[in-house]
């Protein structure tokens, strides 16, 4: 995917309200399918529609910020395109609060 390799993240983890704000898109957006902690076990579980992959696992984890960010963009399989309903901006912030998320890798890797 070539998202992954021209697409790199504008923002800074070191400014906290970026990761504050991603945290709020997250749970806002994401938590209900990913969870709170990003392991793939949300509310929607519960109710039969099959688990997303983890945020945690190794496949997430060596994905490029900017193939995060296409995904969040446009949708893949069963996961809806957020394009029109988080800013460019927040999706980055998403991003930040993910890789805060993962075991052993901070933030923007």
């Amino acid at each position: 995917m070539r998202a992954g390799a021209e697409l790199n993240n504008p923002l800074g983890a070191e400014d906290p309200g970026n990761l504050a704000r991603g945290a709020i898109i997250y749970a806002d957006f994401c938590a209900v399918c990913h969870g709170d902690t990003g392991r793939g076990n949300g509310p929607v579980t519960a109710r039969g529609f099959p688990p997303p992959p983890s945020l945690n696992g190794e496949n997430a984890r060596k994905m490029r910020d900017g193939q995060i960010f296409h995904l969040l963009t446009y949708g893949q399989n069963n996961m809806p395109p957020y394009s029109s309903q988080i800013t460019r901006e927040d999706r980055w912030r998403v991003i930040l609060h993910i890789r805060s998320l993962q075991p052993g890798k901070g933030v923007n890797p």
